[in-house]
């Protein structure tokens, strides 16, 4: 009898140990990727901002970060590893640079070697760029271009890329913040 209970209880630590090694040796059940934010919700959760500028005129780049700055929803950070949103501003164009460019070749009239050159003014409007990334996956979170008006002086150009930057903001403003609905007369 004795020798039955031994081997009874030889196999039940054998059928424990086997169901344990079986279940150590099972795969870790698939743990599902987290699903990114919508961009509306991730715009809404964000509460630190990083404004860069990549590229142009540093006017527009100087209004929308003082236009953040004062805004209270967000702490604005110096490095993008602190932020939840990085903000890009590009400006192209608008510029009105003058370009002078000069050429050796020979002469269309003569054949000698001859030097000519010409200049031109660039006439073209500003176009700032504003765009919002997510600072952790780099995903476009929203984006909108501006316009500034063509102004010949220095100082009418400036105001009218201070106005356009102005509404580039306004509109992110009101992208995360919408203005109550207008009520009918």
């Amino acid at each position: 009898m004795r020798s039955s209970s031994f081997l009874r209880a030889l196999l039940l630590i054998a059928f424990i140990y086997g169901s344990i090694a079986a279940v150590c040796q099972q795969p870790p059940p698939a743990q599902k990727k987290p699903t990114p934010e919508p961009p509306t919700e991730r715009l809404a959760h964000a509460k630190t901002v990083l404004v860069t500028r990549t590229r142009g005129n540093g006017i527009p780049y100087d209004v929308i970060k003082s236009t953040i700055e004062g805004w209270v929803r967000f702490t604005m950070v110096e490095t993008a590893d602190k932020a939840d949103l990085i903000v890009e501003v590009a400006t192209s164009g608008g510029d009105s640079d003058v370009r002078a460019t000069a050429s050796d070749g020979p002469s269309m009239l003569t054949g000698r070697p001859e030097r000519s050159s010409s200049t031109s003014k660039d006439l073209s409007n500003a176009e700032i760029t504003m765009t919002v990334y997510d600072a952790k996956n780099k995903r476009v979170l929203w984006t909108a271009t501006q316009t500034a008006k063509y102004a010949m002086k220095q100082t009418t150009r400036e105001n009218n890329m201070v106005e356009a930057a102005e509404k580039l903001a306004s509109k992110f403003h009101d992208r995360l913040e919408p203005p109550p609905p207008k009520e009918q007369d």
